[in-house]
């Protein structure tokens, strides 16, 4: 199978590693052009091509850009991909880095609008699992205490192929049913990035509020605040030093009365 990512932040780059090792022939694109992502890309094992040619030949098209830029994607990939390629977008939606998107503020699930943009059926997945726990805590299947991640669709034979590629990445992949259910593990809900086995990742789920997830958005903007810019920079960076410990994941699980992490 041929992947081809746009995004080449921490989520992107760190998911064209996994699907590289996995066997995959991966494709890495970025609005910063081939020159910029090259040193990205062969670290990852991958090759670097220009956004207008990561569609080309491809079985899936992983979209990890931010969210408020999916209008502008969509319209320069109009018409260029493939009907049998699944689309999968991994964004979340911060009305702090994304400006308000007017649909989304009146209750429109992140996932639809995304959909909407592209104007066909997406599949959402790898949005409920910080950066370092995407690339550091994957496990081999059927290991003791699997972070387990959702995966949401319209369509059953997109979202079977994604589901896969989450147990290839190394985690648990539970099938989170429509689109427009997906809200349950958006931004701060108890099944975002809180690191959750599968029986705990279908409870949080369930257990979700949806009105008060804006409220959570907000204590998390202020308490991660509070952690200071070196954790941002090491996050953003990729480059984990030895005994580095994420405290969103803590934060978010005491925001959501989770239980804390075992040690």
């Amino acid at each position: 199978m041929k992947i081809g990512i746009i995004g080449a932040g921490v989520i992107g780059k760190t998911l064209a590693k996994k699907f590289s090792a996995a066997g995959y022939k991966v494709t890495l694109a970025d609005a910063r052009g081939v020159e910029s992502i090259q040193s990205i890309a062969n670290a990852a094992g991958v090759r670097a091509v220009d956004v207008d040619d990561v569609t080309e030949d491809v079985d899936v098209l992983v979209v990890s850009i931010p969210f408020g830029n999916i209008p502008d994607l969509a319209k320069t990939l109009q018409g260029k991909i493939a009907d049998h390629v699944v689309i999968v977008e991994t964004t979340n939606y911060w009305p702090h880095r994304d400006n308000k998107v007017e649909a989304v503020e009146n209750r429109m699930v992140n996932s639809v609008w995304v959909q909407e943009q592209f104007g066909r059926p997406v599949v959402k997945a790898f949005s409920n699992i910080g950066a370092y726990s995407l690339a550091v805590e994957g496990k081999p299947k059927g290991s003791k205490d699997r972070i387990a991640l959702a995966v949401s669709g319209d369509e059953q034979r997109s979202k079977d192929v994604v589901l896969s590629l989450v147990d290839d990445a190394g985690f648990d992949a539970l099938d989170a049913g429509p689109l427009e259910d997906s809200w349950r593990q958006q931004a701060c809900s108890p099944a975002y990035c809180t690191d959750l086995t599968l029986p705990e990742l279908i409870k949080a789920r369930s257990s979700a509020e949806r009105e008060t997830l804006r409220e959570k958005q907000d204590l998390l903007f202020i308490k991660m605040q509070e952690i200071g810019g070196e954790y941002f920079k090491i996050i953003l960076s990729g480059d984990y030093p030895e005994g580095f410990v994420d405290h969103a994941v803590d934060i978010v699980r005491e925001i959501n009365n989770l239980p804390s992490r075992k040690n």
